[in-house]
């Protein structure tokens, strides 16, 4: 980047008398807040309708044919936010002078990644830009998540515990729909609870709605570590971030979304729902990422889970439509799932060495690697203060 263009991309951000960095950070911090609640990769690669496929998908897979899926999307361009975050990224790139400014480079690359994610939903470009928002950095940590989940396979096939099932959208005080909303309202976190038909999850997390997916048969269990997982992992720590004194704990950090999910586990495995059941979910779903990678099909990949692995066929098609969301079933879709074990992992390691990076990862979608830059802006008693307002 020369000078020039330097200049140039740097007055985009710059109003009267604000030349110079001290005037594009607070531009540049809204627009990052901005794309980062617009841009969703995950819902961009959703399938249309997907409700309606997955209960074909199935009653093929029940009939011992090996499934193919019919999925449509209705990709997101993102063009205007594309076309900002570039700008803000030569302007970071010229003149980021901190490890603050370092760090919300970083997240703009990985936003430019995400809304080219959502733009190619569908596509052929779905795999390489997967490989290149999903793959984490450290060998060592693939093959360490791969022998995890191998151990947490060879447990054996486990089942629902005994006792009744609700559907997940059920009227009734004990189902999903109804707890995550007491939770909600008892927390007063700034969320509304919705149905969402086509999510694969049995819930989701948005800026400031917690979505939770319909008719699906749920155990008391599942339930409660939902909520669990929901709450006290994703809600509660967006919650806190718009009260934070950094602009990454509500734009997040590179990173950060992944993380937060590994830090989600470790809550369920310290509150005893890290179950063998739990660990048997997660693991499939990463065997099902790595074999997508090796080149099976979406057929290939629910048959397997449940010929191989045990998987009652209702889980093995979900965890197959997770793992190729954004693809047509033949070729890989964002195998994002691939993250939950790489993340716990990287999360409880970090952890165990540095516990009070507990409270950073606690205000926002916080990555490991940005913890010590992100420490001074966390107090001790900041997390107690979000809780009472």
């Amino acid at each position: 980047m020369t000078p020039r263009h330097s200049r140039n991309a740097r007055r985009e951000w710059s109003g009267p008398g604000r030349a110079g960095p001290s005037g594009w950070r607070g531009p540049i911090d809204r627009l990052v807040i901005q794309a980062a609640c617009a841009i969703q990769p995950l819902g961009a690669a959703t399938p249309i309708d997907s409700h309606v496929e997955r209960r074909r998908l199935l009653g093929e897979l029940s009939a011992g044919r090996i499934p193919s899926p019919r999925w449509t999307y209705a990709p997101r361009p993102h063009d205007a936010l594309r076309r900002a975050l570039a700008a803000a990224e030569r302007v970071l790139a010229a003149d980021a002078e901190s490890a603050v400014d370092a760090l919300m480079l970083e997240r703009v690359r990985e936003l430019l990644l995400e809304a080219a994610l959502c733009a190619a939903v569908g596509s052929s470009a779905v795999r390489e830009l997967s490989a290149q928002r999903f793959a984490p950095a450290e060998a060592a940590l693939v093959a360490d998540a791969s022998q995890l989940c191998g151990k947490w396979l060879a447990a054996g096939p486990s089942r629902a515990p005994p006792g009744p099932t609700l559907l997940s959208d059920d009227p009734h005080p004990a189902s999903l729909l109804s707890r995550m909303r007491d939770a909600v309202g008892r927390s007063r976190l700034p969320f509304v609870v919705v149905r969402a038909p086509d999510l694969a999850p049995l819930a989701a997390t948005g800026d400031r709605t917690i979505f939770v997916a319909t008719g699906r048969a749920t155990c008391e269990e599942d339930a409660i570590r939902t909520v669990l997982h929901e709450i006290e992992g994703h809600a509660w720590p967006r919650a806190r971030s718009r009260d934070a004194n950094a602009a990454l704990f509500r734009a997040g950090t590179a990173q950060g979304v992944d993380d937060q999910e590994g830090r989600a586990l470790l809550i369920e495995e310290r509150e005893g729902f890290l179950s063998l059941r739990r660990r048997r979910q997660i693991a499939a779903r990463h065997r099902a990422v790595e074999w997508m990678l090796a080149g099976a099909s979406f057929g290939e990949v629910a048959q397997g889970l449940v010929t191989r692995h045990g998987l009652e066929v209702a889980e093995a098609v979900v965890a197959a439509e997770r793992v190729f969301r954004g693809s047509d079933g033949l070729r890989p879709g964002l195998g994002r799932e691939r993250v939950y074990i790489e993340a716990f992992l990287r999360v409880k390691g970090h952890l165990a060495r540095h516990p009070q990076d507990e409270r950073v990862l606690a205000f926002g979608q916080v990555s490991v690697g940005a913890a010590p830059t992100l420490r001074a802006f966390v107090s001790e008693s900041a997390i107690a203060d979000a809780r009472a307002r």
